[in-house]
């Protein structure tokens, strides 16, 4: 068995804030309509 491993490298902090907003901002925009929309239902 090989017990070859890859070896991580150091990230950016700037890039990972921008792929993690890249990813955040869509998902709370798609939660945050739901909810309006599902409001809506109840009322």
């Amino acid at each position: 068995m090989s017990t070859h491993q890859a070896q991580a490298q150091p990230s950016n902090p700037a890039i990972l804030v921008l792929f993690w907003a890249y990813v955040a901002i869509p998902l709370a925009w798609g939660v945050w309509s739901t909810l309006q929309k599902s409001l809506a239902l109840f009322h």
